[in-house]
């Protein structure tokens, strides 16, 4: 299999081409997903790690609700670009591993080439594809998937082999821009364009997953938390 030849990007920036899935782009039959568009890799990083995005989508709040409480646990950020919630996931658990997960070489770089400084060298950066995480099996405690479930294709069987990646009571955490969300900057797909928390929820019980919890301090995003098996009530 070879790599996609575009990037999965963590957080969605400028210059956003949606394309609608065709049988080559490895998509259900009129399945939607957004594709993306940029010539300067090095811009796309600075965008994604812009501390003027921390007012909304609010990373330590986020990570801390994780509420991670072994200091050895693994970790997946799928979609995970410049590594802004990498490094935050790494810092929780100093003793395991994060996968920073992302089909761009360049990405790759630049994150093996900053752990050090960032003080995460528990940092393993994770060349992945559009429809496989390529995740060890049983070898995951938390995937966490932030503004990235747009971009995937073949997503109920994506996330089946997420579902064999995960330990026994392992989790799956989901963030995604809300439908109606006006979005401070250029960073999200057009609305049509968004994947519907209802269609997370349906794809993703079909993958295997039931809905734990959702939390809903973020204003632009849902954030969703599954385990595999049925909802709980």
């Amino acid at each position: 299999m070879q790599r996609a030849p575009s990037r999965l990007p963590s957080l969605a920036l400028v210059g956003l081409v949606v394309l609608a899935c065709t049988p080559l782009a490895g998509c259900r039959k009129g399945e939607l997903v957004a594709d993306m568009d940029y010539d300067d890799p090095k811009t796309a990083l600075a965008a994604m790690d812009d501390a003027k995005r921390d007012a909304w989508v609010m990373p330590d709040r986020v990570v801390r609700s994780l509420g991670i409480t072994r200091k050895d646990a693994v970790v997946a950020d799928i979609g995970a670009g410049s590594g802004y919630f990498s490094r935050r996931l790494a810092r929780e658990v100093p003793g395991g591993i994060v996968y920073a997960v992302d089909v761009d070489d360049e990405f790759r770089g630049y994150i093996e080439s900053n752990r050090e400084s960032w003080g995460t060298p528990n940092i393993e950066p994770h060349l992945a594809f559009y429809d496989d995480p390529a995740l060890p099996e049983h070898g995951i405690d938390l995937v966490f998937v932030s503004n990235t479930y747009p971009y995937l294709r073949s997503r109920v069987a994506y996330f089946r082999k997420i579902a064999a990646a995960l330990k026994p009571g392992g989790q799956l955490v989901v963030i995604n821009f809300k439908h109606d969300a006006r979005v401070p900057d250029n960073t999200a797909p057009a609305p049509q364009f968004r994947t519907p928390k209802e269609t997370v929820i349906s794809e993703l019980q079909q993958a295997g997953f039931g809905l734990v919890r959702e939390e809903t301090f973020l204003p632009y995003q849902y954030y969703l938390v599954f385990q595999q098996g049925p909802a709980k009530p």
